[in-house]
């Protein structure tokens, strides 16, 4: 059977990557967050710190034509690399790299736009997670060691970024029910709670047994 993938789109403060790993543990998948872009770097021979310059934020790069023009997703681009290699440059790379996971492994993939990147696949279930922002607040405050305003602040600029970078590279909006096949809050579960319902959920779904249960 072909492989399954899980992505998973959230707020911040939400508990959307502690929730996609709490999931990765009971099907014991692997969760991708932020080392795509780390992995993305090491398999083609980049500076990773280049590519944190494509960690969900947008921008209109001017190299998008010669990416699109390559007949194969890494061809010949080591002459091409530069420090003022575009947004769009690196996140096509960063896109074969979620393409490269979903087709030779079981996972989860935490944001980087992997619900649209991934929307043909004929297995893929993605997962909306939001949460009520005073939880959303109390969560960051505790988390970073941060004051009320400095959590407001963090959490209205990340969502901001977030939301631009997928709906610059996407044909969906960020957080719009449409886009995705569930949306959750957090807060009324927890995120332990959350975990268990959207695991059973996707098990169902996409027909998943794990060894525990065959």
């Amino acid at each position: 059977m072909e492989h399954y993938v899980i992505t998973i789109g959230r707020e911040l403060g939400s508990g959307g990557k502690a929730i996609g790993e709490l999931m990765a543990k009971e099907l014991s998948i692997p969760v991708y967050d932020r080392r795509l872009i780390l992995m993305a770097a090491e398999e083609n021979g980049f500076d990773p710190a280049i590519f944190k310059q494509a960690d969900e934020t947008p921008s209109k790069g001017l190299m998008s034509q010669v990416i699109h023009s390559l007949s194969s997703p890494f061809a010949a681009f080591s002459s091409l690399y530069s420090n003022s290699m575009s947004n769009e440059s690196l996140f096509k790379l960063q896109s074969d790299i979620i393409l490269q996971k979903a087709q030779n492994e079981d996972c989860i993939i935490v944001g980087r736009c992997s619900d649209y990147i991934l929307r043909h696949h004929p297995r893929h279930v993605s997962i909306f997670v939001r949460g009520n922002y005073d939880d959303r607040l109390r969560f960051i405050m505790q988390r970073d060691h941060l004051t009320q305003a400095e959590a407001k602040e963090l959490i209205e600029h990340t969502d901001a970024i977030r939301s631009d970078y997928h709906n610059f590279y996407s044909e969906t909006n960020w957080g719009d029910s449409r886009a995705y096949d569930i949306c959750i809050n957090s807060s009324l579960l927890g995120l332990e709670g959350t975990a268990r319902m959207l695991t059973e959920f996707v098990k169902a779904a996409l027909e998943i047994k794990v060894k525990s249960e065959e």
